[in-house]
């Protein structure tokens, strides 16, 4: 088995019987299920639609459209037909769609609703090869526009029957021709770069997950896997197959109605990035609070006592990180005293206080998967006292996405895990030599999953693709003598939220810096729920605009506390960005502060004039801190 048609043909041969999908029919009704056998022909069916209206062998299909039973239909279809998808998620810019469906010339493009069709059809000039839209959820029927024909996704699936029907075995004929090489999909990066690079991921990438994945989770057929992410994001995206292709069935979620939905599907698997596990353990939190009295006391102590009880269990067992050499015999020697001492305790709090915490997850969770960003320690500790496994991974577009995760075997505390199955990791310090465990290096990844490389632009692929198949992540990584990973920071500029979006600094910083209030702005908010900024102000400016508003004028330091100049500076960034300037609400500055001083080498800025932002990081960290308490 090449392709991940062929995987999932073999799954619903063998387990034709168990459910791969359970979804909603509407909003509030109960959730209904799909078996393998059937998923599989609705894919099948909706290829045959595709190869009706002359979808070729290895063209690039856009679906644009989020998290659904439609979505996973209709790439499985698309693949089936040897094609390969363009996704996205319904929060696209208007230059986004220009650009990527553009750069790969989409001739037919899937789309969720009208609000997505009518977007297309306006882009229509750019696009110039858009040829047929495919909408799934469509208010009425829609008539042609400019030049481009209008289907809904029911009238695609009876195409496909009548072509089945005259056209017998010609769809399976042409998944049986699917091979490992072939391009299973172009997921475009973060466009806030201005140009969006495409990551062009074949079939052999996603069948590494799958046999990687099973290894890793240990999962059986007639698992379920509440599923709640982004599914055009790498991340969601590698989770599917890694579910459908082990014959385990997937239940679409929401954020907001996630705990819900666990009540009601009981699943064994869910994935979330650290924002979500966050939510829970505050909202868990503000329960506690609003209780009070001896009930807010007991919690407390108890999830304390699990903490440790949870940090001298990993010792104990071998599974504190070693950053250096460490005897383990000495550990469990060490930890086996306090750890028996905390047993009783911790058995009390588990069974009286922490028992209703894992109860909301439902009785057979075998493994939360976070991934997108760091979790925090104190989440994750937090989940690991009440009995829920967190397994932590790391990863990126380019990569595949997965480069580490955590097993459920081996829970690595306080890393993302040892490296995929068929992953090899090695770290590079800035001499370019190998680093030993325990020091901090940049992070290289070499597999067969790796991308094959950005869509036509070799130039951009040459910068972090060797000859020899290493990429450069731009990630700091620290190794321990077990192998596992830590990641440490991030060399690359981009910014990742605790809610898993990927966002580039630099567009966001030169827009700012087109105000006459600014003279430098610089964006942070790694591993935080939202962007914030330091800004160096145009120090005349705000003397000026003292000046004409009777403010007195005693020292920059006085003026940048100003509520009269903080509110200037909150509409002046509010001003640059925004959706009207091609922004999304996530890149919005939601906390800034004002600098008294200038920029200048060597000290934030290179000879260059490049800034170093590991040293305003470093230099600013209190003012950084200050920006997400």
């Amino acid at each position: 088995m090449q392709t991940i048609p062929q995987i999932l043909d073999d799954v619903q041969k063998r387990y034709p019987q168990i459910n791969a999908q359970y979804f909603r029919k509407t909003g509030a009704g109960p959730f209904v299920a799909r078996a393998f056998a059937e998923f599989y022909q609705d894919a099948l069916t909706f290829g045959a639609g595709l190869l009706s209206l002359g979808i070729c062998r290895g063209e690039p299909v856009g679906l644009l459209a989020d998290n659904r039973r439609e979505w996973s239909v209709a790439d499985i279809g698309i693949q089936a037909c040897g094609a390969c998808d363009v996704p996205r998620g319904r929060d696209i810019t208007d230059a986004e769609i220009r650009i990527i469906f553009g750069t790969t010339k989409c001739r037919f493009v899937i789309v969720e609703r009208g609000q997505e069709l009518n977007r297309l059809v306006a882009a229509k000039d750019a696009l110039p090869e858009l040829a047929a839209l495919i909408i799934i959820d469509p208010a009425a029927p829609v008539p042609d526009a400019a030049g481009i024909a209008i289907l809904s996704f029911d009238q695609v699936n009876e195409k496909g029957r009548q072509y089945r029907a005259e056209h017998p075995g010609a769809v399976e004929a042409a998944v049986a021709a699917g091979r490992k090489e072939d391009l299973a999909t172009i997921l475009f990066t973060s466009g806030t770069t201005g140009r969006p690079k495409g990551v062009m991921l074949t079939q052999e990438n996603y069948l590494r997950h799958v046999s990687g994945g099973r290894e890793r989770m240990m999962t059986e057929p007639g698992d379920v896997w509440l599923t709640m992410l982004p599914v055009w994001h790498s991340f969601e995206r590698a989770v599917q197959y890694i579910a459908l292709g082990n014959g385990v069935g997937l239940a679409y979620s929401k954020a907001v109605s996630m705990m819900k939905d666990f009540t009601e599907i009981n699943p064994h698997y869910t994935t979330a990035v650290p924002r979500i596990w966050e939510m829970i353990y505050n909202s868990v939190q503000k329960k506690i609070d609003a209780a009070g009295g001896v009930k807010k006391k007991l919690f407390r102590f108890f999830v304390a006592v699990g903490g440790a009880y949870v940090v001298l269990d990993n010792l104990y067992k071998g599974l504190a990180p070693s950053f250096s050499k460490r005897s383990r015999a000495f550990d469990k020697i060490v930890s086996c005293l306090p750890r028996l001492l905390l047993m009783p305790l911790n058995a009390v709090g588990s069974r009286l206080v922490l028992q209703p915490i894992k109860a909301l997850f439902g009785n057979r969770l075998k493994a939360g998967v976070s991934g997108g960003g760091s979790l925090q320690r104190k989440i994750d500790l937090f989940f690991a006292s009440a009995g829920i496994v967190l397994m932590e991974g790391y990863g990126l577009t380019e990569a595949g996405p997965v480069v580490a995760v955590r097993s459920l075997r081996h829970l690595e505390a306080g890393t993302v895990g040892t490296a995929f199955p068929g992953m090899e990791i090695k770290l590079v310090d800035e001499e370019g030599r190998s680093c030993p465990p325990g020091a901090v290096g940049l992070i290289f990844a070499r597999s067969d999953q790796i991308m094959k490389g950005y869509y036509e632009d070799p130039v951009e692929t040459a910068k972090v693709l060797s000859p020899d198949g290493w990429l450069n992540t731009g990630d700091l990584g620290v190794l321990t003598h077990d192998g596992a990973l830590a990641i440490v920071g991030r060399k690359k500029d981009t910014i990742v939220l605790l809610s898993g979006k990927n966002i580039e600094p630099a567009p966001i910083e030169k827009h700012l810096a087109y105000s006459p209030l600014i003279d430098t702005a610089v964006v942070v908010g790694q591993d935080q729920k939202h962007l914030g900024a330091l800004i160096v102000p145009n120090i005349a400016f705000v003397r000026q605009y003292a000046r004409e508003n009777a403010i007195r004028d005693d020292s920059i330091e006085e003026l940048v506390r100003n509520a009269a100049v903080l509110n200037l500076y909150r509409e002046a960034i509010d001003g640059q960005v925004n959706a009207r300037h091609g922004f999304q609400s996530y890149e919005r500055i939601r906390a800034f502060a004002l600098l008294t001083r200038p920029f200048e080498a060597p000290r934030e800025l290179s000879a260059k004039q490049e800034l170093k932002r590991a040293e305003v990081n470093r230099l600013y960290a209190r003012e950084i801190a200050g920006l997400f308490r």
